[in-house]
């Protein structure tokens, strides 16, 4: 059996993330608009000719920063708030988006809250999993019914980018998932319903 391809996969597969962990790195230390392919392909130990392999630009990196967080909401954190309770699972949830966000960057996050993301309009698998975690809190009645769940979804990711857009804006100056865990204990009781 020849096993050529799959070693070609896992090779680009590694090749890939190694050029998305060196532009996150870049991007940390000097800035979005700083950071050029090139340096990105230096940092990575590959040609400039191996990015365009995977990417278009920069702004393909900043598209794969969005597709590989959904893919980690969608297997990692859905497994870890499978389980839980609504309230817990939230805070756990949260936790992780917090840590995304601080891994993402400052600069890198201030390029992506534009009104012309165009990946903000999309629902992903993260706004997914959050979905379910409310659907299952109000099937068990640790979350009021009062609101969909979808306008649950909208309004804390409204609530939380929000945060994170203040904590860009202060420069990253306050710890993130900290922040966002006493913001969801705020809205906790809305959530609940009333009920205490």
């Amino acid at each position: 059996m020849d096993t050529r391809p799959r070693r070609s996969y896992k090779k680009s597969a590694v090749t890939r993330q190694t050029l998305l962990e060196a532009a996150l790195e870049l991007m940390k230390e000097k800035g979005y608009q700083g950071t050029t392919i090139r340096e990105i392909c230096a940092r990575a130990g590959t040609a400039v000719g191996s990015f365009y392999s995977y990417f278009s630009g920069k702004t393909d990196i900043l598209k794969a920063l969005y597709e590989d967080g959904d893919e980690y909401f969608a297997t990692v954190v859905r497994r870890e708030t499978a389980g839980p309770d609504a309230e817990e699972a939230l805070r756990v949830f949260f936790a992780h988006y917090a840590r995304l966000n601080v891994r993402t960057g400052v600069d890198t996050l201030r390029v992506m809250f534009t009104p012309d993301n165009e990946w903000f309009a999309r629902k992903k698998s993260m706004q997914q999993v959050l979905e379910e975690v409310v659907l299952r809190g109000q099937e068990r009645g640790e979350l009021t019914g009062r609101l969909s769940a979808q306008r649950m979804v909208d309004d804390l990711f409204l609530y939380m980018r929000g945060v994170c857009y203040d904590w860009c804006s202060q420069g990253g100056a306050y710890d993130l998932e900290e922040r966002m865990r006493e913001c969801l204990e705020l809205l906790l009781p809305g959530l609940r319903g009333g009920k205490t």
